[in-house]
C-alpha cells in the first residue's frame, strides 16, 4: 500500500512492506519511505543484523508504534522494497518481471547487503534469456547470474549471446556499468572464441555440401558434372548470403536458420549427363 507525505521541499512515496513494521528506511534521492520488519530482514541478511542490532543506534528502542526512520541514502529505492518484499514474502508485491538493468540493480543491492540467497527462487524466472537480443542487457543478466552464483543462467545467457549478437562484445566493458567487477574479462575472450569457432564448423558444414555436390571428380565423368554442381553450389550459398565474409555480419542463429530453409543447388536446364552418374 503506498501514500504521501507532502513536505516544503518534496513529497515521499511511502510503501508498506509490514504494515506493523518498527522501521521506515527513508530514501532521499528516490523520495521513498519504506515500512519494513527488522526482525524478518535480520533472517536473510546478516549485514540487517548488525545493522538493525543493539550496538548500533538504528536497532535501539524499535516500536512498531512509533517507527523509527532510518536513512537509507546511497541505495535503490525499487531494489530495496523487491527485496524487502521477498523477504517479507509479500508475493503478491513483486513483479513477474524486470527489465536487465533493473535485475542488476537488485542483485547489486542483494550482494551489498548480503541477502543473495533470498532472491535465488526468483531470480530463475528474471534470469531467463528468452526474447533478449540486445548485448548490453545480456550482459547485465550475465553479471546478475554472476552475482547470484547462477551456473544455469549463465550458461543460457552466454549461449545466447554467442547465438544472437552479431557485433563486438567489447561493449560489454565499455558501456555496462560495473559488469567487470563481477565477470572475468577472460569470459569476453573465450565468447569470441567459441563464436568464431561456430561459425567456422558451419563453414565447415557448407562447404561439405560444395563437396557432396561433385568436386570428387573421376576421370570417367566426360561431362564435368562435378564442377559445374559444384558452381551452382557455390552461387547459391551467395544468393543466400553464406560465403565467409557474408556470414561475418550476421547473427550464427541466422545462419542456422538459413542453413535449415536453404534450396538444393540448381543445374543448368540444359545440362545433359554422361553414363559416369
Amino acid at each position: 500500500m503506498e501514500n504521501t507525505n507532502d513536505s516544503n521541499d518534496y513529497t515521499i512515496t511511502r510503501t508498506g512492506v509490514a504494515t506493523y513494521g518498527d522501521v521506515h528506511l527513508v530514501v532521499i534521492l528516490y523520495q521513498k519511505d519504506i515500512r519494513v520488519c527488522p526482525s524478518v530482514s535480520n533472517n536473510a541478511s546478516k549485514v540487517f543484523k548488525v545493522m538493525f542490532g543493539p550496538h548500533f543506534a538504528e536497532g535501539q528502542n524499535l516500536d512498531s508504534h512509533d517507527p523509527k526512520d532510518v536513512l537509507m541514502s546511497e541505495d535503490n529505492a525499487k531494489a530495496l522494497e523487491v527485496i524487502y518484499n521477498i523477504m517479507h514474502v509479500r508475493k503478491d508485491a513483486v513483479p513477474h518481471s524486470f527489465s536487465p538493468k533493473d535485475i542488476f540493480e537488485i542483485a547489486t543491492a542483494a550482494d551489498k547487503f548480503d541477502c543473495v540467497v533470498a532472491l535465488r527462487y526468483g531470480s530463475a524466472i528474471w534470469l531467463s534469456p528468452k526474447g533478449v537480443e540486445d548485448i548490453l542487457k545480456l550482459g547485465c543478466l550475465m553479471a546478475v547470474s554472476y552475482i547470484l552464483d547462477d551456473a544455469q543462467a549463465s550458461g543460457d545467457i552466454t549461449v545466447s549471446r554467442m547465438l544472437h549478437h552479431q557485433g563486438s562484445y567489447l561493449a560489454l566493458a565499455d558501456q555496462v556499468i560495473g559488469l567487470t567487477d563481477w565477470v572475468p574479462w577472460k569470459v569476453f575472450y573465450l565468447l569470441e572464441e567459441r563464436r568464431n569457432r561456430m561459425r567456422t564448423e558451419l563453414q565447415h558444414i557448407l562447404f561439405n555440401g560444395s563437396t557432396d555436390a561433385g568436386m570428387d571428380e573421376s576421370i570417367s565423368c566426360t561431362c564435368a558434372w562435378g564442377a559445374v554442381h559444384s558452381l551452382a553450389h557455390t552461387k547459391l550459398l551467395q544468393y543466400e548470403d553464406l560465403r565467409p565474409l557474408q556470414v561475418l555480419y550476421v547473427t550464427v542463429s541466422k545462419i542456422v536458420e538459413k542453413m535449415d530453409q536453404m534450396r538444393d543447388s540448381l543445374m543448368p536446364k540444359q545440362w545433359e549427363l554422361c553414363d559416369y552418374r
